[in-house]
């Protein structure tokens, strides 16, 4: 019987229960939410950590430019407003848009390439229904058709961009899907 050591203990293939991928480990502990900092910061500050620890972009409501070095983050006192998100090529995932909640100026996200985001993502952007007009969302390879149809809830969009994804079975039901429940939203489908 073939075994493997582990922990000092031998077990056998029957008893082996698979281990966490540490990336999916690491990814989790990177998106987690520390609401005692959220308490002491601010939900936007906080956001926004999460956001540049992730490889992500913020733009302030005051500023003109994106902020994208963590180590340039403001001083913990000073109060800014996030007013748009470019997340190209990071690492965020649905473990930490529960970041969004409280951040009342965003108007702008662009979610491209970011290969740890899945469906249970995009329903928790309704967080930010009240202020999102515009949403990008393509070559996000873990996408599909559920995370999609959760958009619906964003009524407030005046722009949606979706495209690329590559387990997506019928694109024109989406669209459909979309269109309907988002009549006056923009949307374009690559």
């Amino acid at each position: 019987m073939l075994c493997i050591f582990k922990k000092r203990n031998f077990i056998t293939l029957n008893n082996y229960q698979p281990v966490r991928n540490l990336w999916e480990w690491l990814n989790k502990v990177f998106n987690s939410i520390d609401e005692d900092r959220r308490k002491l910061l601010g939900s936007d500050r906080t956001c926004a950590e999460w956001l540049l620890r992730n490889g992500a972009s913020v733009k302030w409501t005051t500023e003109t430019e994106f902020l994208s070095d963590y180590n340039a983050l403001p001083p913990e006192g000073t109060h800014l407003l996030i007013k748009e998100v470019e997340a190209t090529n990071s690492s965020i995932s649905h473990y930490g848009f529960p970041h969004f909640v409280g951040c009342k100026h965003i108007d702008k996200i662009t979610l491209h390439k970011c290969s740890y985001l899945e469906n249970p993502a995009l329903p928790l952007l309704k967080t930010l229904n009240n202020t999102l007009k515009f949403l990008q969302i393509t070559s996000c390879g873990n996408i599909t058709e559920d995370g999609l149809t959760s958009l619906s809830t964003l009524n407030n969009l005046d722009i949606l961009i979706i495209g690329d994804f590559p387990y997506l079975k019928d694109k024109e039901k989406i669209l459909m899907h979309l269109s309907k429940e988002l009549p006056k939203c923009q949307i374009t489908f690559k």
